[in-house]
């Protein structure tokens, strides 16, 4: 049995276009990253109606010369489909990578064929199955439904999922895309084809298109254990007790980064000894022992980090280039430079809730203002870097907050442990 599972976001801008142009084209720094390192970048299936098959805003513009369409102020543009299936469905017929293999083909075609049965004939405006990449079986596809509104017509997202949720039945117009996506998987391509499960959909709703594909490789990967070679050189070498403690620090991190490719944001920083709903005590009781016990492991990936020179402040403009020594793949650096963003941010959000459940009756202290006070811009940054964010949703906060956070800034005199700043 294989699964078909989808994600939608909706474009609203001209400059979401061009992002996911310079992406499909493997100019920006997540595209890069996703190349296998025997492959060429770019390498795939792919077709728009632009004169290039991966310039987005071009093809969008010939969309709109080629039916006439307007546009609606702040509506959106387009969507952005990431269609997927199984893996294993296109390695029955052949290789996952190779062009020729014909289920490639089928699924390339057939998700062009699926948005325009409900986005309507003509409302594809490109598509793209990249074959350069570890995993495979995902086809990217822009689609700009047009509908007819007094008279002429416009580009209507909107209106195109409100039918398509009325012909589904569903309760609402995501649901209704997964129930139609396998539905006609299960129709044109294959009738062991099942639709995924509610519960995996709703884990990746939050992914940006860009990274959906990186996400879903690496959650179908099977867990691969190190090879006999590097346990027999690990057992076998005299280590001292400075050189165990770093390795396994080493390792420590390696893993970190293999949880965050695989859990994107949903990545949450270890365990510490304590709980944070498990803290008890009074307005007399010293907070740090219970701070530190409850950031215990995050704690320890924002340190270790720091000794290989991957610490917060290392990657806060150079490109990614700290930690190269350690870790050469540009990939690793980048989620690596992500988990000790979400480990600091977890840091400063222990230090706040502990020191408010004690002192309920204080003014409250806003993790903001706590250690490192860095760590929540990094963490937003690097999930925009990686794809993990959408640039239209991200909310600035206001100026009245921004003064009001300096003002209690000012009045909070703990700041905790300096270590790591």
């Amino acid at each position: 049995m294989f699964k078909a599972a989808i994600r939608v976001n909706k474009l609203t801008t001209i400059a979401q276009l061009r992002g996911a142009s310079l992406h499909a084209q493997r100019h920006d720094e997540t595209g890069k990253a996703r190349v296998r390192d025997d492959a060429e970048p770019g390498f795939g299936l792919a077709w728009s109606k632009a004169e290039n098959d991966r310039d987005y805003l071009a093809a969008f513009k010939a969309h709109k010369t080629e039916l006439r369409a307007g546009e609606r102020k702040g509506a959106p543009l387009c969507l952005q489909a990431i269609c997927v299936v199984s893996p294993e469905w296109v390695e029955k017929a052949g290789s996952l990578h190779d062009p020729d293999n014909p289920r490639n083909r089928q699924l390339f075609d057939q998700a062009k064929a699926w948005a325009e049965g409900w986005g309507g004939k003509g409302s594809v405006i490109a598509t793209r199955l990249d074959l350069d990449e570890k995993g495979g079986a995902v086809v990217d596809v822009l689609v700009s439904p047009v509908r007819e509104s007094r008279g002429k017509p416009v580009i209507s997202t909107n209106k195109a999922l409100r039918e398509l949720k009325e012909a589904t039945g569903e309760r609402n117009e995501y649901s209704a895309l997964q129930t139609s996506w396998a539905d006609w998987c299960r129709e044109h391509l294959d009738p062991e084809i099942v639709r995924g499960t509610r519960k995996e959909i709703t884990q990746r709703q939050h992914l940006s298109p860009e990274t959906y594909g990186a996400v879903m490789d690496k959650a179908r990967e099977s867990i691969r254990a190190p090879s006999q070679g590097l346990w027999d050189a690990i057992r076998d070498t005299d280590l001292s007790e400075r050189d165990t403690e770093a390795l396994s620090g080493f390792l420590m991190l390696k893993g970190e980064i293999a949880r965050h490719k695989t859990q994107g944001r949903s990545y949450e920083p270890p365990e510490g000894a304590l709980e944070l709903d498990r803290v008890r005590g009074d307005p007399e009781t010293d907070p740090w022992p219970l701070i530190r016990a409850v950031r215990l492991g995050a704690e320890r990936v924002f340190e270790a980090a720091h000794g290989f020179g991957m610490g917060l402040r290392a990657n806060m403009g150079d490109g990614y280039e700290s930690g190269r020594e350690f870790f050469p793949s540009l990939s690793d650096r980048m989620h690596l430079a992500a988990v000790v963003a979400k480990c600091g941010a977890f840091c400063a959000r222990v230090e706040a809730a502990v020191k408010n459940m004690l002192r309920p009756d204080a003014t409250q202290i806003e993790e903001q203002i706590c250690w490192p006070q860095e760590a929540l811009a990094e963490v937003e940054r690097h999930e925009m870097n990686l794809g993990l964010t959408a640039p239209a949703v991200r909310k600035e906060p206001s100026a009245e907050r921004d003064t009001d956070l300096t003002d209690r800034s000012s009045q909070e005199q703990d700041r905790g442990p300096s270590h790591g700043r």
